[in-house]
């Protein structure tokens, strides 16, 4: 295992060797929060959240702070009746931003535990929000990027040649309880087989296995559809919607904010391995090759 200062010697060689600076960080000017997260009111109460952060739409600090915020927002707000969620281009995201992740490990553990944590805190606020949520997954949506979409109520996807799942373990990575948790509430049995197989699968598979509700073969469709979707859940009684979600997911949640710090940090530990750091530079290579 690698000790921690060990670990932030890792993190601060790829930023200083260049790795990842392809990986969606955002230009100068303006608000990062708000360049990289679009906001849109459509009729119906139905508020469309468009992630838009380069290439990939990979999630920094920055992002996944002002995800949680737009959805805790939407949930105060009596005029939002429900929520879209969907990337720009032609990619819902593909996880997280490696560069910041890194970034945050050479500035030490606080600074490591803060984005851990930020993470943690987007796909709870998403998968627990009141408001009924619907995913419009138009591209790749891996690791992270699939956990996001997984954390709606319902979940339309881009017929297309984009790939899908839980990939960490191709580069090292492990995973929470919450994704775990997460990740049986939506693919159920076939679950350990997208985990452990660390591979994509396309949208036909994702239809069969639960990942998605339904697909479309039009980008402007998939949208226009899920904000239908979004509309007509938003007519629902706000009371009546909020308490049924909470209870279908009352179990699984409490076993996620069971989780100890101990049980965290353990996760954590995996990326301090010889291996999965290996696997990781690697992973980040190849994503600056691409």
């Amino acid at each position: 295992m690698l000790d921690w200062a060990s670990r932030r010697a890792w993190a601060r060689s790829s930023l200083e060797g260049g790795v990842a600076l392809a990986l969606g960080t955002t230009g100068t000017g303006g608000s990062r929060a708000m360049r990289s997260l679009h906001f849109e009111t459509r009729e119906g109460g139905v508020l469309l959240l468009t992630l838009s952060r380069g290439k990939g739409n990979r999630f920094d600090l920055e992002l996944m702070q002002a995800v949680s915020a737009a959805i805790r927002e939407a949930a105060r707000s009596p005029a939002t009746r429900a929520l879209v969620l969907t990337g720009a281009g032609p990619c819902f995201s593909n996880g997280i931003d490696f560069r910041a992740m890194a970034s945050a490990r050479v500035q030490g553990r606080p600074a490591a535990d803060r984005f851990n944590r930020a993470i943690r805190q987007m796909i709870l606020d998403l998968w627990t929000c009141p408001r009924p949520t619907v995913a419009a997954v138009n591209g790749h949506a891996v690791a992270m990027g699939f956990l996001v979409a997984a954390a709606c109520d319902f979940r339309f996807v881009l017929e297309g040649d984009a790939g899908f799942g839980l990939t960490e373990l191709s580069f090292g990575g492990g995973f929470s309880t919450l994704a775990l948790e997460l990740g049986r509430h939506v693919l159920g049995r076939d679950l350990p087989q997208v985990v452990l197989g660390a591979e994509r699968f396309d949208w036909r598979a994702g239809v069969r296995n639960g990942a998605f509700t339904r697909s479309f073969s039009d980008a402007e469709q998939l949208v226009e559809a899920a904000v239908a979707r979004a509309r007509a859940l938003g007519k629902l009684p706000r009371e009546a919607y909020a308490q049924a979600k909470a209870q279908l997911l009352a179990a699984r949640v409490d076993r996620v904010r069971s989780e100890s710090e101990e049980q965290r940090r353990r996760v954590d530990a995996i990326y301090e391995s010889e291996e999965s750091a290996a696997a990781m530079t690697a992973h980040m290579q190849r994503l600056l090759q691409g």
